[in-house]
């Protein structure tokens, strides 16, 4: 299969993979970039549904008993993959008075346990979400009679991206301080 682009090669998403192998940031680009679009999406939803809310409310005088609920779940949904999407960028809120006054192997030390306490944090938000899914499997939700598992997967899944962009964000600093030297 050399020079055939591997096996997944056939399927259109996979077309661009040499090799059968997955060039990680060409992978992290897509998924930034889906990631954009469905929390683009979510605000879509949320902004039309919370107007939808208002105009029943004061204009008809008959609110929808929907709205509410699925308003705080897509805001849920897109704070969650939001956040995996901060974490990629280093977007997230930090105090950096520490980092910016220490030099050298100090502050190289203080980054790499800033990047593993998120690591922890995408593994608590995974383990955690796979958890609270499990006992969302048994319930719904109030108005929408949603599964809560549906609602929950997020939480798991946000922790896994942040995981994948610690990794792979860590993975790139090194091989572009490799090529330095």
């Amino acid at each position: 299969e050399a020079g055939s682009g591997g096996r997944f090669s056939s399927l259109p998403f996979f077309s661009w993979m040499p090799e059968g192998k997955i060039e990680m940031a060409k992978l992290e680009h897509v998924i930034v970039k889906l990631l954009y679009y469905v929390c683009a999406l979510l605000m879509l939803v949320m902004v039309s549904v919370v107007t939808a809310q208002v105009v029943s409310r004061y204009v008809f005088g008959n609110p929808f008993t929907w709205t509410e609920e699925l308003a705080r779940y897509v805001f849920v949904w897109m704070s969650m993959l939001g956040t995996a999407v901060g974490v990629k960028y280093g977007a997230h809120i930090a105090l950096d008075l520490l980092e910016k006054k220490l030099r050298g192997l100090a502050r190289q030390i203080l980054i790499a346990v800033n990047q593993l306490l998120i690591l922890a944090l995408g593994g608590f938000l995974a383990y955690s979400g796979f958890k609270l899914m499990q006992i969302g499997a048994r319930q719904t939700s109030p108005t929408l009679s949603l599964p809560m598992e549906w609602v929950y997967v997020v939480i798991p899944v946000s922790g896994l991206l942040i995981i994948f962009f610690v990794i792979t964000g860590t993975a790139g600093k090194l091989k572009r301080q490799g090529g330095e030297h």
